[in-house]
């Protein structure tokens, strides 16, 4: 994960701590230590006699301690409004600031403490787990391209995994788009017979593909596999008279 505890405020929920007063701070004694990775496990068949079957696996939701202090003495009201802000029952983004390129979507969990000196002075601990292994990006939107012929629509992944896109088109004329990643073997997926001014939706991680015209499914007009984006650079070329854009989360172990 990122390095966090030298970082003073976060946003969490579209919030910014500095709006409750509230500072993140560290108790350790010397260097910091964080988490570098999520845990994981190994899941194993024995073989009797033999070397162990690797099957799979399987990382943990990352989870780490946050402790937030009060800049100034604190009210009743003061812990009433952080409640309410913090306390969620889903996952929301949290971002520190200096890291705003690493979001985690997390919530508190386990017990929550607060330590103070009775004069309305002192910090709560907080355990904040995550949805997943992973710390996410932003989310990214390219520009609306107008591709009257082919275009290319270069896309950066600089995460640790393979990312597959969701991608609106809006479809100029009737035909076919052919979406060609030039940098993962030349990939190619199409999806044929669209009609003038058709928009397709595509989740390319659940592959799912939707159309504006009631009734109609696309699935039988699709060829090739859902386009990813691998780490590095993805020159993405796109064939057939229309409008896209792509939106995408990079993805990283820390």
């Amino acid at each position: 994960m990122p390095t966090i505890k030298d970082k003073l405020y976060f946003n969490f929920a579209g919030e910014s701590s500095r709006d409750y007063n509230l500072i993140s701070i560290v108790l350790d004694k010397g260097m910091y230590e964080e988490t570098f990775v999520a845990s994981r496990d190994i899941n194993e068949t024995k073989i009797k006699g033999g070397k162990p079957i690797l099957n799979s696996v399987e990382s943990s939701p990352l989870d780490f301690d946050l402790t937030i202090a009060f800049e100034n003495t604190f009210t009743d009201n003061d812990i009433d409004r952080v409640i309410r802000w913090l306390f969620v029952d889903y996952y929301r983004p949290l971002y520190f600031e200096g890291k705003e390129d690493k979001v985690y979507m997390c919530m508190p969990v386990d017990d929550a403490k607060i330590v103070h000196n009775g004069l309305n002075e002192g910090y709560i601990t907080l355990t904040m787990r995550c949805d997943s292994s992973n710390v996410y990006s932003p989310l990214t939107l390219t520009p609306l391209e107008a591709v009257s012929d082919s275009s290319i629509i270069t896309i950066n992944n600089d995460g640790h995994f393979d990312v597959y896109p969701e991608i609106s088109i809006k479809k100029n004329g009737a035909g076919t788009i052919v979406i060609e990643n030039l940098d993962d073997g030349g990939s190619i997926f199409e999806v044929r017979d669209l009609t003038d001014q058709e928009d397709i939706y595509l989740n390319c991680e659940k592959e799912i593909i939707e159309t504006d015209i009631v009734g109609v499914y696309r699935y039988d007009k699709i060829i090739g596999e859902f386009p990813r984006l691998v780490f590095g650079t993805n020159r993405m070329k796109i064939t057939g008279d229309c409008t896209i854009q792509f939106r995408y989360k990079n993805r990283y172990r820390f």
